[in-house]
């Protein structure tokens, strides 16, 4: 080997030597969960997959006929009675039914984690990422919900409201909606659903003497630029005062208020991004490669998206179900379900991959390959996800379509400002003794 000096000796046995720092980070995900932004309940076993509903219906008396005068004529050959005007009454019948999704990981195999660095705290991650995973599909969940069950829904435009009817594929991820939006939303277009939410009976039965509060999901930033509206219109059209520092307005997380909205913020609205006629959801984080595996990383796209859906919100427009599950008999010991997406980790009847075999037809089928588990030393976590949505009060739910954008930017140079270099020195030696 060639001759080298202590110094390069030393310098390339620390450029040899890993040294793994013992605390693992995590990447750091804000929380946002609608869980608890609308009712629930559960839907209950032996009892089919789809149920039906009435709800009784208001009835408007007629006020289009005439009042009679009071007769003071004898009744003889004329009975004295009045003419009546008919009143009736309906109701409406609707039907939900359970839809579900699973999700799994990969298989583990504990060999594998036994030669792990700090095995313990990556699985900790590991389990921590999965329940947040569960808020994220809940919540999304939600949201999609109360947007097909909007009893009106409306593109924002430069004149006002348009009401919408709309398509859609997957999980609401490509809309086809009948008009695009072309505005940003503005206080008038909220202001123009007022009189509707009182009417409808959002507010409850008597919205007189107390202050009409509807609540509006949306992004922080539509919340700003609503609340920098001209504050004599804010004031003018706004029935009662507003106490910012009410109990309410930090238990529900509300933002802000204009008009009698109260403003509620939400991380992840819902956006899209538009292609011809068509609306793409774009999400907030996109799967990138990492080190080993894969990460989240934010998605631009999401940022710049040009189309927000905003919710007029409604905690009892939409009731969540989930499905219960009953032993049904004690000599049949089924597993212990849990359906609102709790990660379970099972070791039995694993499958790893797929093959192409050939059926007893002789055509191609696509088989999975079953793992031999008989060391009990591999697992997997699962999660199942069965709910059903009742539309209690859809009419008291909205949704608006509006155009969006990132705040322009207009640069200003400082005043008197000096780009020219003077010559720098910071020297803190005392000047050289003459030789």
């Amino acid at each position: 080997m060639a001759n080298i000096s202590c110094e390069q000796f030393t310098d390339v046995l620390i450029r040899r030597a890993e040294h793994l720092d013992e605390e693992l980070l995590r990447d750091v995900t804000p929380q946002d969960s609608l869980i608890g932004s609308v009712e629930t309940g559960v839907f209950n076993p032996e009892d089919g997959v789809s149920h039906t509903f009435d709800k009784i219906n208001r009835v408007y008396p007629d006020m289009s006929t005439a009042w009679e005068d009071v007769s003071i004529t004898s009744c003889v050959g004329q009975p004295c009675d009045p003419t009546e005007t008919k009143i009736g009454f309906g109701s409406t019948r609707d039907s939900y039914s359970l839809k579900k999704k699973s999700y799994a990981t990969d298989l583990y195999c504990f060999d594998l984690w036994l030669t792990a660095d700090r095995a313990k705290e990556q699985a900790a991650a590991i389990v921590k990422n999965l329940k947040d995973a569960t808020l994220v599909i809940n919540s999304n969940r939600i949201i999609n919900e109360y947007f097909r069950i909007s009893g009106n829904k409306w593109a924002a435009t430069v004149s006002g409201l348009t009401a919408i009817t709309y398509t859609e594929t997957g999980d609401l991820v490509t809309v086809t909606p009948s008009t695009m939006p072309t505005s940003d939303l503005t206080v008038n277009h909220l202001e123009q659903r007022v009189d509707y939410q009182l009417l409808s009976g959002a507010l409850g039965d008597n919205v007189k003497g107390m202050p009409p509060e509807i609540q509006v999901l949306t992004d922080m930033v539509t919340i700003r630029n609503l609340m920098q509206t001209d504050s004599a219109k804010l004031a003018n059209w706004r029935f009662t005062d507003f106490e910012a520092a009410s109990v309410e307005f930090y238990k529900y997380g509300w933002k802000g208020r204009v008009g009698n909205f109260v403003l509620k913020a939400t991380l992840f609205p819902m956006r899209f991004l538009i292609r011809g006629t068509q609306l793409i959801r774009v999400f907030p984080y996109t799967n990138v490669a990492a080190t080993q595996g894969i990460k989240g990383a934010v998605n631009n796209a999401y940022i710049t998206a040009p189309v927000q859906a905003t919710f007029i919100w409604h905690n009892r427009a939409m009731k969540i179900k989930m499905l219960r599950a009953n032993s049904i008999n004690p000599n049949m010991p089924f597993a212990a379900r849990d359906f609102a997406g709790k990660w379970q980790f099972v070791m039995d009847n694993l499958t790893c991959g797929t093959v192409v075999a050939k059926d007893g037809s002789g055509n191609d089928v696509t088989v999975p390959v079953a793992v031999d588990n008989s060391r009990r030393n591999k697992g997997k976590f699962i999660a199942d996800f069965e709910y059903a949505t009742q539309a209690q009060f859809p009419e008291y739910a909205e949704v608006i379509l509006h155009l969006r954008a990132q705040a322009c930017v207009v640069g200003a140079s400082p005043c008197g400002l000096v780009t020219t270099y003077p010559t720098q020195s910071y020297s803190s030696s005392n000047t050289a003794c003459p030789a």
